[in-house]
């Protein structure tokens, strides 16, 4: 019996110890996946900002997150299922190994960076057995002997410029092509005594008597006996060829390829696991014809997230960053926005102002519609960021039938300024400010405001006649009681608007909803709407 119960204890003892070898032998294989990808797979896409952030993640989670985020930013079409970039990258990355591998892997040549960067060239020459090569006028002309090189020629890479011409050498033999930017380092008698003269060498010769091959190797020279101006390698070279060009040219290729986004939305890319920064995003729309709507895109930020700092002067300043776009479901951005959003207050009143919002708008005109809308925020004190997507819908409306304007939920409502310009909130003749969030206090004022247009208008009075009531309800559950805010209505031409403020003090904590419908006494049209909140404690 003792010697099963040993038997036993030791093969526990060994499945442990299979169990513990395997779990490192996944753990490893997981840990040389990222480093795989960080070094290899993306190494000529991703920016040393990402690089930092992606080292920083503790969590297999985390790094999993990065890199769905890492492939989502660089979608051309994220309306479709499919990454076309992240398809068309590992696609080069086959290509690079298939093709260019020669003592190191294909993906790690120059050849393969360019070509897992910028894909194929518009136009390549090969020469793969070097040989006898005429050069071209801006290199000096006449005849030479070559070292095996490619020629790679782009019509425009964006972000870098236009009629790029690269060079690839093979001066060490092996089939590992270097990129240059000398373009004589494919010359392979240029350091020996048989190099032939190029024309310009030969002219030179011809009008000094001197024939020295030394300007060529250092390729630049001053031609002061020959029209006594600047003449560069062969006198023909273009401004692409000129040093500081090509010095320019090799750090923007050296470069990590930029994503077509700000500043502030990379590192919101880069930086959208953490949601350091929590804000409230909402989208409202006011029409302004059948055929364009006001967006109105409300963000707002709690001011116990952001980070308070003093610079001696008694005064707490925070600021945030605030980056947006919308975009069509063809990808195409069809507003871009960034803005500041500073807050100050005297160290006596920093208590109470962190029990408060900040609150930031920024409208746009948009077209009947799907678009996409993403946001981000920075606080500049702390770095902390945050980010929030949402998918708007603007409807086509008719000049025949009266429709409602989103019903904005307001922090505050008060009389436009007598400068409108001065104020981001204001409305026709009213400054609302709406609540991006959805949580309240019994104590907390909420405003509603609504706009109704193409109502019925009376011939003889040239007013509308509209009945417009409102109603407060447990959310899912019918009214009890519905509140006449017909007194309210105002025209104003173009449309009319109710605006009032609802009393919460009798709610106790829950979901609600606050409903409203029009009825439309001259045409008998009806419309309801409504919007959700949250009462907390």
């Amino acid at each position: 019996m003792q010697t099963r119960k040993a038997a036993f204890a030791v093969l526990v003892v060994m499945c442990f110890a299979c169990v513990a070898l395997a779990q490192k032998g996944r753990s490893e294989d997981q840990n040389d996946y990222y480093r795989k990808w960080l070094d290899e797979t993306v190494r000529w896409l991703i920016s040393e900002e990402e690089v930092d952030v992606f080292k920083e993640l503790s969590s297999d989670d985390e790094r999993d997150a990065f890199i769905e985020q890492f492939w989502r930013r660089r979608d051309p079409n994220p309306a479709t299922a499919h990454n076309e970039f992240k398809e068309e990258h590992y696609r080069r990355l086959v290509y690079a190994n298939e093709h260019f591998t020669a003592g190191l892997d294909g993906w790690a040549s120059d050849r393969g960076m360019i070509y897992i960067r910028f894909g194929p060239p518009d136009r390549r020459e090969t020469y793969p057995a070097g040989g006898q090569y005429q050069r071209e006028r801006k290199e000096g002309g006449g005849y030479t002997s070559v070292f095996p090189f490619e020629r790679w020629e782009y019509r425009e890479i964006p972000g870098i410029g236009q009629d790029i011409v690269l060079e690839f050498v093979d001066d060490k033999g092996g089939g590992l092509y270097e990129l240059t930017f000398d373009r004589q380092r494919k010359d392979e008698l240029l350091h020996t005594g048989f190099a032939a003269p190029t024309w310009d060498e030969q002219e030179r010769a011809e009008r000094t008597g001197v024939h020295n091959k030394q300007d060529r190797i250092a390729r630049r020279r001053i031609s002061g006996d020959w029209r006594g101006a600047y003449a560069g390698m062969g006198g023909f070279e273009t401004a692409a060829d000129k040093p500081f060009a090509q010095l320019e040219l090799s750090g923007k290729l050296n470069s990590a390829p930029e994503v077509k986004y700000k500043d502030l939305e990379a590192a919101v890319s880069s930086r959208i696991t953490y949601d350091r920064l929590a804000f409230s995003l909402v989208t409202d729309f006011v029409r302004i014809s059948p055929e364009r709507a006001l967006a109105l895109i409300t963000v707002q930020v709690p001011n116990k997230n952001l980070n308070f700092k003093g610079n001696g002067d008694g005064l707490q300043r925070a600021q945030i960053q605030i980056f947006g776009r919308v975009m069509d479901l063809g990808k195409r951005i069809v507003n871009l926005f960034e803005d500041d959003l500073a807050r100050e207050y005297p160290q006596e009143k920093l208590e109470s102002a962190i029990l408060r919002s900040s609150v930031y708008q920024h409208h746009v005109v948009l077209r009947p519609g799907v678009y996409k809308l993403e946001v981000g925020i920075k606080d500049a004190n702390s770095d902390n960021i945050g980010t929030a997507t949402q998918r708007i819908q603007v409807t086509p409306a008719s000049e025949e039938s009266m429709s409602l304007s989103s019903l904005i939920l307001a922090s505050r409502i008060e009389p436009a300024p007598e400068d409108p310009s001065t104020s981001r909130f204001v409305l026709g003749d009213l400054k609302v400010i709406p609540r991006a969030h959805e949580e309240l206090r019994a104590s907390d004022t909420l405003g509603l405001y609504l706009q109704i247009y193409a109502p019925g208008i009376d011939q003889q009075t040239s007013e509308p006649d509209l009945k417009v009531e409102y109603a407060l309800s447990q959310r899912g559950q019918p009214p009890t009681h519905w509140r006449d805010s017909s007194a309210m209505v105002r025209h104003l031409g173009g449309y009319c608007r109710v605006a009032r403020m609802v009393n919460l003090s009798q709610l106790t904590p829950g979901h609600y909803e606050l409903k409203v419908r029009v009825r439309d006494r001259i045409s008998g049209h009806k419309l309801d709407t409504s919007a959700q909140f949250r009462v907390v404690e």
